[in-house]
């Protein structure tokens, strides 16, 4: 029989890294404080030091997978940081995607520098913070979005039915039905597979494509003559 730690030896760190791992294992809807004890080798009751209950621990849980979403990496530009921000998201649930869950709670309101920052560059580059703001949500939430669909589209096997549909559509094309579709079919027939990831980063080329358009033309309409 192992022996558990003693009380107040393990960090707050610790406990939230090791309720993820059980969330990773489990599902967020079946971790308990008692697991995240089990698998740490504590007493359950030397937890309460880091949290009052484990409404607290999952809001614990969701600042830290926040932390992890939104590090910033220095970009100099904000569609660097943006694409990289993407990026970050897409693999992040993908790996973990029972974490997922927890992007669901109505938690508190967390000061995110990242955000800041890519605001700050946009507002910068001639964007309305308000388009920033948007545009922003939009990339992330997108990148979530696509992350999520796949993962329920993907059989226990590993398989994923969006490959599989696509796969369908690459025969279809060639029936006589499918060649009254020109443009599906050059489309269709120039591809090899479904990728998820190209998809994901055509989403954000696009986004940050639309931005810079609308900054752009909102530039054109300035009076001659001002700065602002």
């Amino acid at each position: 029989m192992r022996k558990q730690r003693p009380r107040g030896s393990i960090s707050r760190e610790s406990v939230v890294n090791a309720a993820l791992a059980v969330a990773d294992r489990d599902g967020v809807e079946r971790l308990s404080v008692r697991s995240v004890a089990a698998f740490l080798e504590a007493p359950p009751m030397s937890l309460y030091t880091h949290f009052s209950n484990k409404e607290q621990l999952l809001d614990l849980m969701y600042e830290e997978l926040s932390r992890r979403m939104y590090a910033h990496e220095g970009h100099p530009t904000w569609q660097a940081e943006l694409r990289a921000l993407c990026s970050r998201v897409r693999h992040l649930l993908s790996d973990h995607p029972r974490w997922a869950a927890l992007l669901s709670r109505p938690a508190p309101p967390l000061a995110v520098p990242l955000r800041e920052a890519i605001m700050k560059q946009m507002v910068a580059d001639g964007i309305a913070a308000a388009d920033a703001l948007t545009g922003l949500s939009s990339a992330v939430l997108g990148s979530i979005g696509l992350v999520l669909v796949n993962a329920t589209m993907t059989g226990a096997d590993g398989r994923s039915a969006l490959d599989a549909r696509f796969q369908h559509l690459k025969k279809w094309v060639e029936t006589a039905e499918g060649r009254e579709n020109p443009q599906t079919r050059a489309a269709v027939s120039s591809q090899g597979r479904f990728v998820l990831e190209d998809v994901c980063e055509f989403l954000v080329d696009a986004l940050i494509s639309g931005l810079e358009a609308k900054k752009t033309h909102t530039d054109s309409q300035k009076p001659m003559g001002t700065d602002e």
